[in-house]
C-alpha cells in the first residue's frame, strides 16, 4: 500500500494578517526602552498583537490590542515601522501570519484593562528584549525601532 501524501494545496499555509504594536518608553536622559509582555499560551516575550478590527485603522486596532493585553495608553505613529512572519499556533494546527507592526509611545498605564493578570510585563533596554524574544522577525523590527529611536544618542 502506498502512503497517501499531501497535496500541494495542503502544504500551501493561508496568511493570516495581524496589527502589533511595539510599546516603547522614553527614559529620563533620552534612552528609548521597550515593553514587552508574555504571550497567553506559550509564556513567550513578544508584542501585543491581533487581528485588525472593522472600523478601525490598523494604528487604531494595534491601539487597542495594546490597551487590552497591557494596559498601555500613548501616542500611536501611524505608520508601520515594519512586518513580521511568525507561525501561530491554532487547535490542531500552525498558521502563518504577518504582523504589521507600529510604535507605540507609551504616556501612561491603565489601572485595570482586560487581560490585566493573565501576562507578565516587563521593560527591556533594547538588547535585553533581543535576548529575551525568540521570532527572528521581531527581532529585526526590535533592530529597526532602537536605531530609529536611539540613534541620536550614539
Amino acid at each position: 500500500m502506498e502512503p497517501i501524501l499531501p497535496t500541494s494545496t495542503d502544504l500551501t499555509p493561508t496568511t493570516l494578517k495581524q496589527i502589533g504594536a511595539l510599546p516603547v518608553v522614553c527614559e529620563p536622559g533620552g534612552l528609548w526602552k521597550v515593553t514587552l509582555i508574555t504571550t497567553r499560551d506559550s509564556g513567550r516575550w513578544s508584542i501585543p498583537k491581533g487581528n485588525p478590527i472593522k472600523g478601525l485603522s490598523r494604528a487604531e486596532a494595534a491601539a487597542m490590542e495594546a490597551y487590552e493585553e497591557g494596559g498601555f495608553i500613548g501616542k500611536m505613529v501611524k505608520r508601520p515601522i515594519g512586518s513580521y512572519l511568525f507561525w501561530k499556533r491554532r487547535s490542531g494546527h500552525w498558521e502563518l501570519a504577518n504582523v504589521s507592526v507600529y510604535l507605540l509611545k507609551i504616556e501612561s498605564r491603565a489601572e485595570e484593562f482586560k487581560e490585566k493578570g493573565l501576562r507578565q510585563i516587563q521593560t527591556f533596554s533594547f538588547e535585553d528584549a533581543d535576548e529575551a524574544i525568540v521570532e527572528p522577525g521581531l527581532k529585526t523590527i526590535l533592530q529597526l525601532a532602537d536605531e530609529k529611536l536611539n540613534r541620536a544618542r550614539r
